[in-house]
């Protein structure tokens, strides 16, 4: 039988324990390391999340600007269909009214004629008051004539600013469209992340719990 010495057995029982602590160095620094990638992986799970909760406040607010604009430019179409009625009524009041006044003209210039053939006093007195009645009833016609002309010309000019304003309105709303199209992407791009980091996060906890 083979004789071991004491000094072997030492030997071989601090080579045991220096294994050992190995084995449990490795170990410890394994599950340090599965408990760091847990960690990244869950802070990116957040940070996503938090990033995608962003996109969808902008969509959010984008589509309601958006809506909003769509508002404003029906409301503004539906002024300029307004004044659009209103004006041919308008430009036929002023054609009614210069036809009356060449109407009344030619009545003063006959009224004239008989005036400068007449010498009756009573006569030229009833001639001279009718002039004078004609004559006020043109004054009173061309006041209308002068303010329908005036809301024809604010008419026009208040058209012309809504047509801006819908060119305008119309310009925003591309570009909320555009930035709404960018942000609906991201979403989709981060959501994508996400569900591929979540996955990540699944195999890693699987591994973890293997191990």
């Amino acid at each position: 039988m083979t004789d071991v010495s004491v000094e072997a057995l030492q030997k071989v029982k601090s080579a045991l324990s220096a294994f050992q602590s190995d084995i449990a160095g490795i170990s410890f620094r394994a599950s340090a390391q599965m408990q760091n990638c847990l960690h990244v992986c869950n802070q990116k799970v957040a940070e996503t999340q938090s990033i995608i909760r962003e996109l969808e406040t902008e969509i959010a607010r984008l589509t309601k600007q958006i809506e909003s604009l769509e508002d404003q430019i029906g409301q503004a179409y539906g002024q300029i269909q307004k004044i659009e009625q209103q004006l041919p009524l308008m430009e036929r009041g002023v054609r009614n009214i210069e036809s009356e006044i060449s109407s009344l003209q030619k009545q003063l210039s006959a009224l004239h004629a008989q005036l400068s053939g007449t010498e009756d006093h009573e006569t030229q007195q009833q001639i001279q008051s009718h002039i004078y009645e004609i004559n006020q009833r043109i004054r009173s016609l061309r006041h209308e004539q002068s303010d329908l002309e005036y809301q024809i010309r604010q008419s026009e000019e208040q058209r012309a600013k809504l047509r801006q304003r819908i060119s305008d309105l119309k310009s925003d709303k591309a570009a909320c469209e555009q930035k709404l199209a960018i942000s609906r992407k991201r979403k989709n791009q981060y959501q994508n992340k996400l569900d591929r980091l979540k996955n990540l996060l699944g195999t890693v906890n699987s591994n973890f719990d293997a191990y």
